[in-house]
């Protein structure tokens, strides 16, 4: 074709060049012509998205090139050429492969894909579905049929969200040794579960207020009632403002006041504390509190600000330790008593948002010393837990406070945060921080104390219709129940459209997501696979041994207080999986359809 002008590409396939050196022919000259009308710089750009962009191994990047050089595009490329063209391949994949590099192509693309996500529902949410339009949960039938077994499910692709399936019905036997099989004993018991929750962010509760009546009480009723909702019993707060708050503030804004007589929880009253009343009313019960705090008043701190980082100053430790005994003293005099309190929120980050540092010998002094006492002279009821931060480093945190005496005399446990996945976060090193057994490992470090997930959930807005966050979330409770969780605690109940409010940008997804501007209530994925858990594991559970021979089926499984088990199934896979289920000496063959979860339900006189 010819060099000045522009025509459709045409290709001939003579021998390739290196068909000689196989002894396989012989060959018309240096290049295989393969005409096409491409520029350099495009040629080049191409075999870049070949060896970054795709993350090809060295070999085949090398290969890569060598091919690609080979080809005429508007000239022609000697081997010399395809020498130096694979050698920049394997810098270029060596680049690619810099942890620096990794992070900012995985923020880019993670920022990209949740924005243009955004931008999508932001343009077309009026006419087509980007996520389930909520409304109230149907209960879940009751069987009376002896050796039954209930069947709950959502699915990807048939749009089943909590289908009440048809009953299996078990029969005595075994399940074949060559097919795929998920097996209860439930005479094998572990932890006592206390029950799922959210948080009651003032971005949540300012925006409840901003709804509806009706869209208020079916966001409260899906969330908290038990018969049509997802059964919540727990709940935490943030002590002082956090990033999901309208602007920085604290309980104790006058300079120096280590007698914390400016002490307030007047910023709680126009819609924390009122969305926590309505939400334990229908509950039925008082929920478990937890509060955490993100950053003492800024005058505490050596930075004089409570965001981007800084440590708490010495001179106010007492102070500190007396603001969290206030604190807990204000909320059970207004009706809503703490069940527990964790020392600092995230203590290794430094962020945009409030935050404080701590070592790990620095919090567990400060507990030691100050707060542990300060609780225990109050008379308070509320337990107190360390840590509050990712499952990397909760290890070396509870180990460090557990090995000192008169500090571990005052605390029941740790709390962890979930994130730290690389397949899901820009953040995390390469190599993972997830560390799913650390969790087990603070377990059998102390088996007398306890363990709770406080925070998650999916970054960077919204993600309205991405099946995989809902994934995310069952594979982490199923892998965390089975490694002694005892609680889950998910972030912001309700967020806007664009993951907000937020004070510095910090967009999220939350698992219902509020369309003021349309008047819409959105149920994310992750609402109906954590409530494959909480409407059927009730706090009480022991949670029993259950196995699967198969990758593609996670399972977790429960016995509830009036001897009903509960198993949840999972198949993140892209493909069926049809399994025999077994318990006491009995089976029933069940479906796992490709990306679904599945609660099977036996009664007490069936398991």
């Amino acid at each position: 074709s010819p060099r000045s002008s522009l025509v459709l590409p045409t290709l001939r396939l003579p021998p390739l060049p290196i068909l000689p050196w196989l002894g396989l022919g012989p060959s018309p000259g240096d290049v295989m012509l393969l005409e096409l009308a491409f520029s350099k710089l495009l040629a080049f750009l191409v075999f870049l998205v070949l060896a970054c962009g795709l993350r090809l191994g060295i070999v085949v990047a090398g290969l890569s090139a060598v091919l690609l050089a080979t080809a005429r595009i508007e000239f022609s490329v000697t081997w010399r050429s395809a020498v130096a063209v694979g050698a920049v391949a394997v810098i270029t994949k060596s680049a690619a492969d810099h942890p620096f590099v990794c992070m900012a192509g995985n923020f880019f693309t993670d920022f990209l894909w949740s924005r243009l996500r955004n931008l999508a529902y932001k343009v077309l949410g009026g006419v087509v579905k980007f996520a389930d339009e909520g409304s109230p949960l149907a209960p879940v039938p009751e069987s009376s049929q002896k050796g039954s077994v209930r069947v709950v499910r959502t699915a990807r692709f048939s749009g089943e969200r909590f289908a009440a399936l048809a009953p299996l019905l078990l029969s005595k036997g075994v399940p074949p040794s060559s097919e795929p099989h998920v097996a209860l004993d439930p005479s094998v018991k572990f932890q006592t579960f206390l029950g799922f929750g959210g948080s009651f962010t003032e971005s949540s509760a300012d925006l409840l207020l901003e709804m509806s009546p009706r869209n208020q009480k079916l966001v409260l009723d899906a969330y908290f009632d038990e018969a049509t909702g997802l059964g919540f019993k727990v709940g935490r707060l943030h002590i002082g403002s956090c990033d999901f708050s309208r602007g920085n503030w604290s309980c104790a804004e006058e300079p120096g006041d280590e007698e914390l007589k400016s002490f307030s929880i007047e910023r709680y009253d126009k819609s924390i504390l009122p969305m926590i009343r309505r939400a334990q009313e229908i509950a039925g019960s008082q929920l478990l509190l937890m509060a955490s705090p993100w950053s003492p008043p800024r005058w505490m701190k050596d930075t004089g600000e409570m965001l981007k980082g800084g440590k708490l100053l010495p001179q106010y430790r007492k102070a500190w330790a007396k603001h969290y005994v206030k604190f807990a003293k204000a909320f059970e005099a207004a009706g809503v008593p703490l069940w527990s309190m964790t020392v600092q929120n995230e203590p290794h980050a430094s962020t945009p948002w409030e935050n404080c540092l701590y070592t790990h010998d620095e919090e567990r002094d400060f507990v030691r010393d100050f707060l542990g006492p300060a609780l225990r002279e109050s008379g308070l009821d509320v337990k107190l837990l360390v840590w509050d931060h990712n499952r990397d480093d909760m290890f070396v945190r509870a180990k460090t406070v557990y090995s000192d005496p008169e500090a571990e005399q005052f605390v029941w446990g740790v709390a962890y945060h979930w994130y730290g996945d690389p397949r899901y976060e820009m953040w995390p090193a390469r190599e993972g921080q997830v560390l799913y057994d650390n969790v087990r490992r603070v377990h059998e470090l102390r088996p007398d104390k306890h363990i709770v997930m406080s925070e998650a959930c999916q970054e960077f807005g919204p993600r309205l219709g991405d099946w995989k966050v809902g994934e995310r979330y069952a594979e982490a409770i199923i892998r965390d129940l089975n490694n002694w969780l005892e609680a889950w605690i998910d972030w912001n109940l309700i967020l806007d459209a664009s993951g907000g409010p937020n004070h510095v940008n910090n967009f999220v997804s939350a698992p219902i997501i509020v369309d003021l501007a349309r008047d819409k209530v959105l149920f994310h994925t992750n609402f109906y696979y954590m409530g494959h858990f909480s409407r059927f594991i009730k706090p009480g559970a022991r949670r029993i041994l259950a196995s699967s021979n198969r990758d593609a089926l996670e399972v977790t499984a429960f016995a509830n207080p009036d001897g009903c088990l509960a198993a949840v199934v999972m198949n993140q896979g892209d493909f069926d999986v049809n399994f025999w289920l077994e318990v006491a000496g009995e089976v029933t063959k069940a479906e796992a359809p490709k990306h679904s979860i599945s609660t099977l339900l036996l009664s007490a006189s069936a398991s």
